[in-house]
Parts: C-alpha cells; structure tokens; sequence
C-alpha cells in the first residue's frame, strides 16, 4: 500500500464565530473542543500581562483591537475595541484559535482552573440553593449568548444577591434586562429570601428593583 504524500497534513480546527446581544463581543466556538471545560469558572482577562496563566488570552490580547477575552467551559468570549472592525478582527481571531489548538497548546494552566463546586458553600444552605438554581436555569441560557453571571455573595442581612456579570453580559445594555426578567423572576419563584439583586461589572454596582421597591 502506498502511502498518501499528503498526510502529514493536519486538519485545521474549524472555529466558528457567532454574534451576541453584545455588538462589542463576539462568541467563538472550538469545533469539537473543550477551552476549560464542564465545570469550570469562567475566566476574564484584559491584557497581555494579566494573561499569564492562558496562553491562548494572552495570543488573543496581544492582537490590536482586542479589548477582553473570557475563556469559558466551551467557547471564547471576545470583546473588542471601540473603533475595531469585526469584519477585519473575526477571521484572524479564528485563525488563531484554529491555529493554537492544532499546536495541541494549553488553553489555560491546570493549577489556575478552578471548578464551580469549588465554592465554599454549606450543602443546603441558601448560597448552595441559589448556585444550583443560577447553573441549572440561568447559566446555561447565558452562555449561549456568551456571557456568564456567577454568584458573588449574598448579604443575609438586607437579602441582597449580588452577581458577576462576565464575558458579552459585561457592560451589556441588555444587563439590566437579563437580570430583571431572568434571574429575579427565577428568585421570586424559588427563593424568595433574596429581596434585591446587584450586577456587578468593573467594581460597578446596578441594583435592579424587585416590583414595589423603588
């Protein structure tokens, strides 16, 4: 049997690129890879320097245009510049993650990866009802649209929830709208003990109402 000249030759990794309410970010999708994983925290890096533990931030920030990247379980949130093109910046992002994984690179240093369980939380506590009620019903939905909201605290004595708004969430104008109808109505539902929510997003707090508090 002949062996065939041409293979030596890798397939390259398709990366797809999909939009988000966001028209500052940008989700990227590894096709048949994982970026950290089931399980995992989402990470958000602003610069090259502060991407020392992802190698694959750190490759993405270090392109002009580039303002954030978010590694989550299964895709890539990346947010750019102001005055940045996405139709110059979205195929050479994709020709970078394309070409990162086929190097068979690490995304990101196992000993930096943290894993939601991870939390220290009481099993059955109210923090452990609302982080189960936040993956289970908000998460998923949130990160199809690729942005997170993580659970932050939450303050026993005015039950006030406060939440880490991450990835195409972050600064997003359809914030305010994600929290309001999604996760307080959730609340409401399962958890009335919570009484207020805040968005948190570059150490800037939004609180969002419940209905007859001003």
């Amino acid at each position: 049997r002949v062996a065939s000249p041409f293979g030596h030759f890798a397939r390259c990794l398709e990366v797809h690129a999909e939009v988000t309410p966001n028209p500052k970010t940008m989700k990227f999708l590894p096709e048949g890879k994982d970026v950290l994983g089931a399980g995992t925290k989402t990470y958000t890096f602003r610069s090259a320097e502060d991407a020392s533990e992802s190698a694959l931030a750190r490759k993405l920030l270090e392109m002009d245009g580039i303002r954030e990247v978010m590694l989550a379980a299964q895709h890539i949130t990346v947010t750019k510049a102001a005055l940045a093109d996405w139709d110059e910046l979205h195929e050479v992002i994709q020709g970078e993650i394309s070409d990162f994984y086929d190097a068979g690179l690490t995304v990101m240093e196992a000993s930096a990866i943290e894993t939601i369980i991870s939390k220290e939380v009481e099993e059955g506590s109210l923090e452990a009802r609302i982080l189960q009620l936040l993956e289970e019903r908000v998460k998923p939905f949130v990160q199809q649209d690729g942005g997170d909201v993580e659970f932050e605290r939450f303050d026993y004595l005015d039950g006030t929830l406060y939440l880490m708004m991450k990835g195409s969430c972050s600064g997003c104008s359809q914030s305010h709208a994600t929290l309001q109808e999604g996760v307080r109505n959730l609340m409401d539902h399962y958890i009335p003990e919570v009484k207020h929510i805040v968005g948190l997003n570059d150490q800037v707090e939004e609180e969002i109402p419940r209905p007859g508090r001003y």
